[in-house]
C-alpha cells in the first residue's frame, strides 16, 4: 500500500470517528458543529489523495478542490467555507447554529468513497 493511500485511509478513518461525535446528542452543539466540519474537511482531504498536500490547512482551496473533484457545487459547499472563514473570529460568535449543514455537507463528501 502507498503512503498516499495510507494517509488517505487514515484521513477517512478519522473523519469516521469526528462523524460519530459529532452525531452524539450529548455533544454540546458548538463542539458538535466544529467535529461535523473536522469530518467533513478530512473526507475532503481523503478524496483529494496525493493533492491533499498541496494545502496549507485549513485551506478554503482544498474544499473547493475536492468538491470540483465530487461533483459538488460552489453553492453545496458555501456553509463550509463560510465555518471556515469564521471559526475563530471572536466577532462572529458561534453557537453551533450551523450544524446540520456542516453534517449535511460532511456525508456529501463522505458519501464519494
Amino acid at each position: 500500500m502507498t503512503d498516499t493511500k495510507m494517509k488517505s485511509q487514515g484521513r477517512r478513518k478519522l473523519a469516521d470517528t469526528f462523524m460519530k461525535d459529532a452525531l452524539r446528542e450529548a455533544t454540546p452543539w458548538r463542539s458538535r458543529a466544529d467535529l461535523a466540519f473536522e469530518a467533513l474537511y478530512l473526507y475532503a482531504l481523503s478524496s483529494l489523495a496525493e493533492h491533499a498536500e498541496d494545502y496549507e490547512h485549513p485551506d478554503a482551496q482544498a474544499l473547493h478542490a475536492a468538491a470540483h473533484q465530487l461533483g459538488l457545487t460552489l453553492e453545496q459547499i458555501e456553509p463550509a467555507l463560510t465555518y471556515l472563514a469564521h471559526r475563530y473570529d471572536p466577532a462572529i460568535p458561534d453557537n453551533g447554529h450551523d450544524y446540520r449543514v456542516l453534517i449535511g455537507i460532511a456525508k456529501l463528501f463522505e458519501a464519494s468513497r
